[in-house]
Protein backbone atom coordinates (compact mmCIF):
# COMPACT_ATOMS: atom_id res chain seq x y z
CA UNK A 1 0.00 0.00 0.00
CA UNK A 2 0.93 3.45 -1.34
CA UNK A 3 -0.53 5.09 2.02
CA UNK A 4 -1.77 4.32 5.27
CA UNK A 5 -4.97 5.64 7.27
CA UNK A 6 -3.30 8.37 8.97
CA UNK A 7 -1.64 9.75 5.68
CA UNK A 8 -5.26 10.09 4.46
CA UNK A 9 -6.52 11.93 7.37
CA UNK A 10 -3.52 14.39 6.84
CA UNK A 11 -4.33 14.62 2.96
CA UNK A 12 -8.26 14.32 3.03
CA UNK A 13 -9.38 15.08 6.67
CA UNK A 14 -11.20 13.13 9.31
CA UNK A 15 -14.37 12.75 7.47
CA UNK A 16 -12.87 10.40 4.85
CA UNK A 17 -11.34 7.94 7.05
CA UNK A 18 -13.81 5.07 7.92
CA UNK A 19 -13.51 1.41 8.54
CA UNK A 20 -13.19 0.50 5.46
CA UNK A 21 -10.27 2.80 5.14
CA UNK A 22 -7.55 0.02 4.89
CA UNK A 23 -9.46 -1.75 2.24
CA UNK A 24 -9.99 1.10 0.44
CA UNK A 25 -6.34 2.48 0.47
CA UNK A 26 -5.10 -1.04 -0.45
CA UNK A 27 -7.74 -1.38 -4.03
CA UNK A 28 -6.34 2.52 -4.41
CA UNK A 29 -2.83 1.35 -4.70
CA UNK A 30 -3.87 -1.43 -6.78
CA UNK A 31 -5.41 1.55 -9.38
CA UNK A 32 -2.77 3.42 -9.14
CA UNK A 33 -0.31 0.40 -9.93
CA UNK A 34 -2.37 0.14 -12.87
CA UNK A 35 -1.78 3.43 -14.35
CA UNK A 36 1.63 3.17 -13.68
CA UNK A 37 2.43 0.19 -16.28
CA UNK A 38 4.72 1.83 -18.44
CA UNK A 39 6.11 4.07 -15.67
CA UNK A 40 9.77 3.85 -15.29
CA UNK A 41 11.50 4.87 -11.95
CA UNK A 42 13.88 3.35 -9.39
CA UNK A 43 12.26 0.99 -6.74
CA UNK A 44 13.65 -0.50 -3.40
CA UNK A 45 13.68 -4.21 -2.39
CA UNK A 46 9.89 -4.03 -1.98
CA UNK A 47 8.92 -2.46 -5.05
CA UNK A 48 8.38 1.07 -3.71
CA UNK A 49 9.94 4.63 -5.59
CA UNK A 50 13.63 4.99 -4.27
CA UNK A 51 13.18 8.64 -5.03
CA UNK A 52 11.35 10.73 -2.40
CA UNK A 53 9.21 13.06 -4.52
CA UNK A 54 7.47 9.81 -6.14
CA UNK A 55 6.88 7.96 -3.21
CA UNK A 56 5.19 11.11 -1.79
CA UNK A 57 3.31 11.50 -5.13
CA UNK A 58 2.19 7.69 -5.20
CA UNK A 59 0.88 8.65 -1.46
CA UNK A 60 -1.14 11.21 -2.74
CA UNK A 61 -2.46 9.97 -5.51
CA UNK A 62 -3.53 6.73 -3.34
CA UNK A 63 -5.41 9.53 -1.04
CA UNK A 64 -6.68 11.28 -4.00
CA UNK A 65 -8.19 8.40 -5.01
CA UNK A 66 -10.13 7.16 -1.90
CA UNK A 67 -11.10 10.96 -1.03
CA UNK A 68 -12.73 10.81 -4.97
CA UNK A 69 -14.60 7.48 -4.42
CA UNK A 70 -16.12 8.98 -0.70
CA UNK A 71 -17.41 12.09 -2.74
CA UNK A 72 -18.26 10.10 -5.85
CA UNK A 73 -19.73 6.73 -3.89
CA UNK A 74 -18.35 5.21 -7.34
CA UNK A 75 -15.25 2.95 -5.86
CA UNK A 76 -15.36 0.84 -9.39
CA UNK A 77 -15.69 4.12 -11.74
CA UNK A 78 -18.97 2.58 -13.42
CA UNK A 79 -20.86 6.14 -13.12
CA UNK A 80 -18.06 7.63 -14.84
CA UNK A 81 -18.52 5.46 -18.17
CA UNK A 82 -20.75 7.85 -19.63
CA UNK A 83 -20.97 11.30 -19.93
CA UNK A 84 -25.07 11.74 -19.96
CA UNK A 85 -28.11 9.67 -19.34
CA UNK A 86 -31.54 9.39 -19.56
CA UNK A 87 -33.80 7.32 -18.24
CA UNK A 88 -37.30 7.86 -20.14
CA UNK A 89 -37.00 6.24 -23.69
CA UNK A 90 -33.45 5.60 -22.35
CA UNK A 91 -30.17 7.68 -23.72
CA UNK A 92 -26.96 6.67 -22.32
CA UNK A 93 -23.76 9.16 -24.05
CA UNK A 94 -20.53 7.13 -23.59
CA UNK A 95 -17.81 9.47 -21.81
CA UNK A 96 -14.52 10.08 -23.77
CA UNK A 97 -12.40 7.35 -24.07
CA UNK A 98 -9.32 8.99 -23.68
CA UNK A 99 -10.39 10.22 -19.76
CA UNK A 100 -9.83 7.33 -17.46
CA UNK A 101 -12.86 7.13 -15.71
CA UNK A 102 -11.69 4.91 -13.02
CA UNK A 103 -9.35 7.24 -11.47
CA UNK A 104 -9.62 10.31 -9.65
CA UNK A 105 -8.65 13.52 -11.74
CA UNK A 106 -6.66 14.86 -9.04
CA UNK A 107 -4.46 11.39 -9.09
CA UNK A 108 -4.24 11.52 -12.14
CA UNK A 109 -2.58 15.50 -12.33
CA UNK A 110 -0.19 14.11 -8.90
CA UNK A 111 1.17 11.21 -10.92
CA UNK A 112 1.54 13.36 -14.37
CA UNK A 113 2.96 16.58 -12.39
CA UNK A 114 5.56 13.68 -10.89
CA UNK A 115 6.84 12.08 -14.39
CA UNK A 116 5.13 9.35 -13.99
CA UNK A 117 2.77 9.74 -16.18
CA UNK A 118 3.17 10.39 -19.82
CA UNK A 119 1.59 10.72 -22.80
CA UNK A 120 4.90 9.70 -25.02
CA UNK A 121 7.33 6.55 -24.56
CA UNK A 122 9.97 6.71 -22.30
CA UNK A 123 13.30 4.81 -22.64
CA UNK A 124 15.69 5.20 -19.73
CA UNK A 125 19.17 5.81 -20.82
CA UNK A 126 18.60 5.58 -24.51
CA UNK A 127 16.49 7.55 -27.42
CA UNK A 128 13.69 5.78 -29.16
CA UNK A 129 13.70 6.39 -32.67
CA UNK A 130 11.39 9.12 -33.41
CA UNK A 131 11.31 10.80 -30.71
CA UNK A 132 13.27 13.46 -28.32
CA UNK A 133 16.55 14.21 -29.48
CA UNK A 134 17.09 13.11 -33.27
CA UNK A 135 19.89 10.31 -33.97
Amino acid sequence: MYATVDELRDYAGARVVTDDSPRLLARASELVDLHLLAAVYAVDAQGYPTDAEERDALRRATCAVVEWWGETGDPVGAAGQYSESQIGTVRLKRADPSVPSDIAPNAVRILTTAGLLTQAPHAPDRWVTGYGKPQ
